[in-house]
Parts: structure tokens; sequence; C-alpha cells
């Protein structure tokens, strides 16, 4: 093979690779994405409730969630203990999974992820959502100790409920921001993989 061939090759494989990295997980769902970010109606899509129950009361863990929405508007820490539980309260809700790059160690979002935004706060817009309380669950990979990646991921959840407030005049009483470090690992076999770094957005009905 001649060495122009070669050289072929390796961009061709290159850029196959940098395309299939490209992802984004939706609902269990992985798509490719033809830009970084996703479209506002395929958040929609994944977020939609499924079925004829909407409604927050009809989840039997209505009033864990209640609970924890108050605290979490009025700025109150959510203990381990009831971060465990609401992970399991939400575990059948319908969900969207996002990158929101942040800077290094930092709550402070990149530039790259102002299109997700958009197209997040954009959904959580429509009118398919309107009325609905939506849980922000920030994850880290487990890069670093414990208590600070747990700290960030806090902070994180935080920034983007923020933005979503400040920016497309949705309601501080809709969300429950909350970290959970590197507890809830999206990959487990690689603990530092960049995809265990991402938000999820939860329908918690309305």
């Amino acid at each position: 093979m001649t060495a122009a061939r070669q050289s072929y090759i390796r961009r061709i494989s290159s850029t196959t690779a940098l395309a299939a990295s490209i992802l984004f997980v939706g609902s269990g769902i992985a798509l490719s994405q033809s830009s970084t970010a996703p479209t506002a109606e395929s958040i929609v899509e994944a977020l939609r409730a499924k079925g004829p129950a909407r409604g927050l009361a009809a989840n039997p863990n209505a009033g864990l969630i209640s609970a924890l929405k108050d605290k979490s508007s009025r700025g109150i820490s959510i203990s381990s203990e009831e971060r465990s539980k609401l992970a399991d309260a939400v575990k059948d809700l319908p969900v969207q999974d996002m990158e929101i790059p942040f800077e290094l160690n930092s709550a402070e979002i990149s530039k790259s992820a102002r299109p997700n935004i958009e197209a997040l706060g954009k959904a959580l817009q429509n009118n398919e959502l309107k009325g609905v309380s939506f849980l922000l669950a920030g994850h880290t990979d487990a890069t670093g100790s414990a208590n600070f990646n747990q700290s960030l991921s806090e902070r994180r959840a935080q920034t983007v409920r923020k933005l979503l407030i400040d920016e497309f005049k949705l309601s501080n009483e809709q969300f429950i921001a909350v970290g959970y470090g590197p507890e809830r690992l999206k990959n487990p076999k690689q603990p530092k993989s960049s995809e265990n770094r991402r938000v999820q957005i939860v329908n918690l009905g309305e």
C-alpha cells in the first residue's frame, strides 16, 4: 500500500471516530448528531409524559418530590439520603441526558454549551411541558475527591437552573436542582470517562 493511500485511510478513520463520539443520549437512545446541539423538539419528545397519568399526584412518591421541590426552591441543601430516595423515586419517569460543558473544575458554563442551553430552554417553554416540574441532576466523573465532585455537581445544577429562570422566564418552583457527584456513573466501567459528566432533566409531572 502506498504512503498516500495509508495517509488517506488514517484521515477517514479519524473523521469516523470523531463523528461517532458526538452523541446525544435521550431516554436510553443514542442518536448521531449533525451538530453539537440537540434540538428543542428532540428534548420535548424525550421529556413528554408517556401514558394518561401526567400529574405529580399520580406518582406514589409525590410527597417526597413536593417536599424536596420546596427545599430546593428555598436554597436548602438536600441530604445524601434524600438524594438517594429521589433517584429511586424518579427512575421510571421521562428523562433526558444532556452534555452541558463547564469550564474545568468550575460551575461556569463554557461557550460551547450555549447551543444545548438554548435548546433546553426552548423545550421547557413548549406548551406540551407547560406547568411541569423538573429535576435537574448534575453528575461528575470520578476524577478528584468525592467531596469536591459533590459540591461541584450541586453548583453546576444550580447554574443550569439559574440560567433557565433568568433567560427563559421559567419559575424557580418548577425545579429541583441536585448534585450527585460521582455517585451514579453512567459508565461505571470507565469512571473517568467524559460521558459521566452530564446533567439529567427529569419530567416530575404537573
